[in-house]
């Protein structure tokens, strides 16, 4: 089972623990707390009502202006994480928005999709919209562990491996490397970064990066 699942049913049964998490596990439930389920339903609920008979263009913004919000949110969460304080500096905002606006692209490549799927019959919308949503979902965590980075700067990050058996070439020649960490912005080698620069597009990518004293600081 995940390991962000598990922490969040042990803190739901258990309360009393919360004062006694570490950061990283603080950060953990932030960073996959309530904005990930209002984002799903949000997608589904736009796709859905689509597929339904609504407008294409009040479904697609409605996604739209969910992922905004999401994005916002998850992103505050990691500058915040990595220690800086809010408000966004420059640099941060402009990662932020070119990342939003790389989303809104691809908002409007699904609808087109979803407008030849609306002409199908016994088609099951409903599975098709929840899938997708999962997928745009995840992509909030390289949001999150790309604001820890640009939060964190100059602070040397040392890259680790992740659990899957295979890694491309690239992460694969960044295991164990300690570079600043605007280093890794700079070349959009990001973690779980939807398109990051990395051979494995950073998708599925399950490595981690980590501070000086071995704490891991991305999700």
């Amino acid at each position: 089972m995940d390991k962000r699942v598990i922490i969040k049913a042990v803190t739901r049964r258990f309360p009393a623990l919360l004062p006694y998490l570490s950061p990283r596990v603080h950060a953990i439930l932030k960073a996959t707390g309530a904005v990930n389920g209002e984002y799903h339903d949000a997608i589904t609920s736009a796709l859905v009502d689509y597929f339904e008979g609504g407008s294409l263009a009040s479904s697609r913004n409605r996604f739209k202006r969910a992922m905004v919000d999401a994005f916002l949110e998850s992103f505050e969460a990691g500058w915040q994480d990595g220690g800086a304080e809010l408000p966004l500096d420059d640099e941060a905002l402009r990662w932020l928005g070119d990342r939003q606006t790389q989303e809104l692209a691809n908002i409007e490549t699904l609808f087109q999709t979803a407008r030849g799927i609306r002409k199908q019959k016994d088609f099951d919308w409903f599975a098709w919209s929840s899938a997708r949503a999962d997928g745009y979902v995840s992509a909030l965590q390289g949001v999150y562990n790309a604001a820890i980075m640009l939060a964190k700067g100059k602070q040397m990050l040392t890259w680790r491996l992740g659990q899957t058996e295979q890694h491309c070439d690239t992460c694969a020649s960044l295991d164990g490397k300690r570079h600043p960490a605007y280093w890794y912005i700079e070349r959009n080698y990001i973690p779980r970064q939807a398109g990051a620069a990395m051979d494995c597009g950073g998708y599925n990518c399950d490595c981690r990066l980590e501070d000086r004293d071995g704490n891991e600081v991305t999700l």
